[in-house]
């Protein structure tokens, strides 16, 4: 078949569909290295999110922040819900389009980033990113490493930072 040809899982990982919803499209997959209990790995993107199976249940793209290939791994920085973040390894075996499918989905989220510094060179990402399905834009507050997300000084800063730059671009 030629290069167009639409990549499906194998009959092997059907457990694995079975927890993809069906009204999510799958992209890409890729299989990691067997589990300890000899189970094999999965990573699959779909048009909604990233499934990294055997690491956590699901990732939204509006919810990764970046990523990085770096062979055979793959990792994967999402926000949590403090302001910090949380980062996922995945090793690969063969990584196929996994890569640049996570790419093109975070990209595709991103309406707007400013970094603004409130302690040196430290400082905060602010982040606008596209909500999949709604035409709700979520802003996002990205604490540098090294800068405490539950500080209530920096967090005022921050946030008065995000409501000029919300005003300033009207979003």
């Amino acid at each position: 078949m030629g290069i167009f040809r639409k990549r499906q899982l194998p009959s092997e990982f059907a457990a694995f569909a079975e927890q993809v919803p069906s009204e999510e499209r799958l992209l890409a997959w890729a299989q990691g290295p067997v589990a300890a209990d000899g189970s094999p790995t999965l990573v699959v993107a779909t048009d909604r999110a990233l499934y990294p199976f055997g690491n956590v249940d699901r990732l939204p793209w509006e919810h990764v922040l970046r990523a990085a290939w770096d062979d055979p791994i793959q990792e994967v920085v999402t926000v949590n819900g403090t302001g910090g973040v949380d980062v996922v390894r995945l090793a690969l075996e063969d990584a196929g389009s996994i890569p640049q499918v996570i790419f093109e989905r975070v990209m595709a989220t991103i309406v707007m980033q400013r970094h603004i510094q409130l302690v040196g060179k430290n400082g905060a990402s602010l982040v606008a990113r596209r909500v999949r399905d709604s035409d709700e834009i979520r802003w996002e507050v990205i604490f540098d490493a090294g800068l405490d997300p539950s500080d209530p000084e920096l967090r005022a800063q921050a946030d008065e930072e995000l409501a000029a730059l919300r005003l300033s671009v009207g979003i």
